[in-house]
């Protein structure tokens, strides 16, 4: 507010100097109007002494003319040079009253329709909405850094600009979120968690940010599960019972406490609601072999496993399952038959303009199952909120990854437009590269 009041100050004694220059140039008016008056009378004086020599006879008629004309053309050169430019006199009564009046009228003004404390917040602001430019142009160039260092320096630029948003504007839910992801990137998992509470306390529990708390306070709990842990993961997955970061962290926690059933059946989870060309679910197929070779070797309940996780059920899919129903015959070509494993994996999914390259429902068969009829439900859906019988231009396709890497895919089938619940029942021959399509 300091900068605001000078500011205002400055404007007033312009204004004030701007009401009172006719009263301060008065002086210099007045010297103006004697210099004229001077030069009058001089004039006056000159043509008397003409006069007076004209009617001696010592000066001729033509001569008095000559004199009298110059006289008066010096006259009228002097009050030229010496005449104010502005006739009008306003006197002093009238500059000195509006001056006085000036700083009065505008107070009254400023509390009528002002409003300070918006300008202070505004102030205040400033160097809030610098350091939000500076981030954004911070995550704008941090992509594009080659170097190492340079990105490690931008990073830690990054993470300070953040820190400082958060002390100016404790309640920035999203800067609390972006920061616990910078934390973690930069393995500072209690600081990660620390933030994440701090978005919690700001914009609720909501799932997604409850979520990265569970995976950063388990690693601060030194991969220790608890009771405040899994109700959280209870409180997740009611809300989204396939939320990829929670069914992932289950497994991870799951297999580092020796319970690995629990990690098995949730990267199952996961997997099956995964895109089939999301690059990271082959590294969730990598952890489901891990868990069964580990149960093949030591069983379900391993008896050196700890406290872990609880992977709650699914909800009953009965009612989902008779909803947004699409009819599938998924068969492979006669020619194909020959040269591929029968484990090897078969992918049946749905897409829409609403899902993007995210899949609306998905299903996982085996070459050894084909050729199947699927039927693609609501039951089936990647995303909780997202059900085929809610979207429009809905395309289906079937796959095959002969290595399980379903982003990968050796083999398709062509690309067909489908309508949900209806009797048509729809042919899906994979029988073309996948670079093909």
């Amino acid at each position: 507010m300091t900068i605001f009041w000078l500011l205002a100050l400055a404007l007033l004694v312009g204004a004030l100097m701007l009401m009172l220059w006719p009263v301060l140039n008065v002086q210099k008016h007045q010297d103006e109007e004697d210099r004229t008056a001077l030069n009058v009378a001089l004039y006056q004086e000159r043509l008397a002494e003409l006069q007076g020599q004209l009617e001696q006879g010592t000066l001729s008629k033509e001569l008095f003319e000559q004199g009298r004309v110059e006289a008066e053309r010096e006259l009228l050169d002097d009050t030229a040079q010496g005449a104010p430019q502005q006739k009008a006199r306003l006197g002093t009564a009238f500059p000195l009253l509006a001056a006085l009046m000036l700083p009065v009228a505008g107070a009254g003004l400023y509390l009528l329709w002002g409003s300070s404390d918006q300008v202070a917040a505004t102030l205040d602001r400033i160097p809030l909405m610098q350091e939000q430019q500076a981030v954004d142009a911070l995550m704008t160039r941090i992509p594009e850094i080659q170097d190492e260092q340079a990105r490690e320096q931008a990073m830690n630029e990054l993470i300070g600009r953040l820190e400082n948003i958060v002390r100016m504007q404790p309640d920035a839910a999203d800067v609390w979120f972006f920061l616990g992801r910078s934390y973690m990137n930069d393995e500072r998992v209690a600081d990660a968690a620390h933030a994440y509470a701090r978005a919690m306390d700001a914009a609720g529990r909501q799932p997604e940010i409850l979520a990265q708390w569970v995976q950063a306070q388990f690693f601060v709990n030194d991969s220790r599960w608890s009771d405040e842990l899994q109700q959280a993961v209870d409180e997740i997955l009611e809300a989204n019972p396939r939320d990829a970061t929670t069914l992932g962290l289950i497994g991870i926690a799951g297999f580092e406490t020796g319970n690995f059933n629990i990690a098995r059946d949730a990267w199952n989870r996961l997997l099956d609601s995964m895109d089939p060309r999301d690059p990271s679910a082959a590294a969730v197929l990598t952890g489901i072999e891990r868990a069964e070779k580990a149960i093949e070797e030591f069983g379900e309940n391993n008896p050196q496993a700890v406290r872990g996780p609880v992977l709650p059920p699914l909800p009953d899919q009965s009612a989902l399952s008779q909803s947004g129903r699409i009819r599938l015959e998924v068969s492979l070509a006669a020619e194909l038959a020959a040269s591929l494993e029968p484990d090897a994996s078969v992918f049946v999914f749905a897409r829409s303009p609403q899902s993007g390259q995210l899949p609306l429902a998905a299903q996982r068969l085996t070459v050894a199952d084909l050729p199947a009829e699927v039927v693609l439900s609501d039951a089936d859906a990647v995303m909780g909120e997202l059900r085929l019988s809610k979207a429009q231009d809905i395309k289906v396709q079937a796959s095959i990854a002969v290595d399980g890497n379903a982003s990968a895919p050796d083999w398709t089938s062509a690309t067909q437009d489908a309508m949900v619940d209806s009797a048509n029942v729809l042919e899906l021959v994979i029988s073309q590269p996948a670079g093909n399509q």
